[in-house]
């Protein structure tokens, strides 16, 4: 899963800044007591929207391998982080397989906007349905791997797709590669191609089309992405309200951290 590398590593060194800050009444008398400021106030409130969306996912993970998967559901529903969402449908989806429950793994693995993590559902759901051990009829599981192969066959038509409309952006055409976008089937492959034109778009200078190609990102891990990207663009342009205000719907909080960490860092330099 995308960056999840990365949510740990930030976790681990929040905590050891923690285990290393002194106590206040541990200061000397002499010793200056410092209000946080706003940066560091929204780290700390995203990092706590983090840590629980960590845990809540490992948490619906395990319910999910034990076979609650009702709890698991339940679980999952709390996370905030879309990428650790998919990573909790993923072993959701994957749970129902092994149960039988076919038409609710099919249904969940649809929901999956990871593209490696519905990928890694898919295998599971191949192998177990295809399998030797099969707990389903073979009329049923024929129906099952034909919604399956669709869902294949359209992402690696949604996929051709995303190729070309990356060469579009690539070249500059934004105004074609935005057409084509709309065009593709697939939702997930739809909203990655949208949120690559909008960071092309951004860091161009055109902040309007940006939101623009933005706004009709139907993914929200995708519209997270955007955002965050245009954001960090126009605080580095020297438009910090702007930005601030992009930042302000960015969605997953990991994301959003990174666009407001951006906004104070060009707010404190000359000109900001």
């Amino acid at each position: 899963m995308r960056n999840i590398f990365r949510s740990f590593m930030r976790l681990l060194g929040t905590q050891r800044e923690a285990e290393e800050t002194a106590p206040a009444s541990f200061l000397p008398e002499s010793a200056e007591i410092r209000e946080e400021t706003p940066e560091v106030e929204n780290a700390r409130f995203f990092g706590e929207i983090v840590n629980r969306s960590i845990h809540l996912s490992q948490l619906a993970s395990e319910q999910a391998k034990a076979g609650d998967i009702d709890a698991a559901i339940e679980t999952a529903r709390g996370i905030g982080s879309a990428l650790f969402y998919a990573s909790a449908l993923r072993e959701i989806a994957i749970a129902q397989t092994r149960t039988g429950q076919i038409s609710e793994a099919i249904e969940t693995i649809r929901r999956i906007d990871d593209p490696d993590d519905q990928m890694e559902a898919l295998k599971h759901f191949s192998a177990v349905q295809s399998g030797p051990g099969a707990i389903i009829a073979s009329h049923t599981m024929n129906i099952a791997l034909e919604a399956i192969e669709e869902i294949r066959d359209e992402k690696r038509l949604s996929e051709n797709a995303w190729l070309s409309v990356m060469e579009m952006a690539g070249a500059g055409d934004f105004t074609a590669a935005v057409q084509s976008a709309r065009e593709i089937g697939d939702p997930a492959w739809r909203s990655w191609a949208l949120q690559e034109i909008a960071t092309g778009q951004a860091n161009a200078g055109d902040f309007p089309a940006a939101l623009n190609s933005a706004s009709g990102i139907s993914k929200a891990l995708y519209r997270s992405w955007a955002y965050r990207d245009i954001a960090v663009a126009q605080a580095e342009a020297g438009q910090i309200e702007a930005a601030l205000d992009t930042a302000r719907r960015v969605e997953d909080p990991e994301d959003r951290e990174q666009a407001m960490a951006a906004v104070e860092k060009h707010k404190e330099q000359p000109g900001g």
